[in-house]
């Protein structure tokens, strides 16, 4: 039997579009759907600042000394139950997750009030 030329290359690049999908799909992290959503901003270094809130601002937050703009896309919770920027006051622990080098709150977790 006579072999064809392009088979070899055929088979080669069904294996090769085999294995890349099979890694791909390695990747992928299992989501719990019971989990909270993470949230996490695109393609930004992220950072989490925690500690008591010692000055409280429209435009931003302070806590351990490091000042955090918060804007109107800033989240916040307590618990798994979500509140509004009033609820935080000076004093609170809070847990922030930060964007832009930790200089953005995206989100504001309030740990333990007063």
């Amino acid at each position: 039997m006579k072999n064809h030329p392009l088979k070899p290359a055929v088979f080669g690049l069904l294996l090769a579009s085999a294995l890349t999908a099979v890694s791909v799909s390695a990747q992928t992290p299992a989501v719990d759907p019971a989990a909270p959503a993470q949230v996490k901003p695109d393609n930004r270094l992220t950072r989490n600042i925690s500690g008591k809130l010692a000055a409280k601002t429209t435009t931003t937050l302070t806590v351990d000394g490091r000042t955090v703009t918060i804007t109107s896309a800033t989240t916040y919770a307590k618990g798994s139950a979500s509140i509004g920027s009033g609820d935080i006051k000076v004093g609170d622990t809070i847990n922030i997750v930060t964007s832009d080098d930790g200089q953005v709150a995206v989100s504001v977790n309030v740990l333990a009030s007063l």
